[in-house]
């Protein structure tokens, strides 16, 4: 039996933001298997159904401003970051050293002019 590594998959995103509602596409695996190109060919299927079969006209993705591995993955995904979207994730309290969040943004148009 293969072992679970974790997930990856869509999402309906509906808290408070300037950006939601939204879809946003998101992963956590295992730290066993980070490295090794798993979040983003996941990912990149997710982006796949998103805006081929659901023909979603575009999706986000967010995370804290230290998680350098998962923003890294955004950008291997086309995904684009513009700072002025960055935004307080409100469910932390002031001071929490994962407060601060960047959104990544990338339109259907985008995504298939990179395939």
């Amino acid at each position: 039996m293969a072992p679970f590594i974790g997930f990856t998959g869509l999402h309906f995103a509906q808290f408070d933001a300037h950006f939601t509602p939204c879809v946003e596409v998101g992963w956590r695996l295992a730290f066993d298997y980070w490295g090794h190109g798993y979040a983003t060919e996941a990912a990149r299927l997710a982006l796949g159904h998103g805006f081929g079969t659901l023909a979603l006209p575009e999706i986000v993705s967010f995370t804290s401003t230290a998680n350098h591995r998962s923003r890294a993955v955004m950008e291997r995904l086309g995904m684009r970051r513009n700072a002025e979207d960055d935004f307080d994730r409100l469910t932390l309290p002031e001071g929490h050293p994962l407060r601060r969040h960047v959104l990544y943004r990338i339109d259907s148009a985008s995504y298939f002019d990179r395939r």
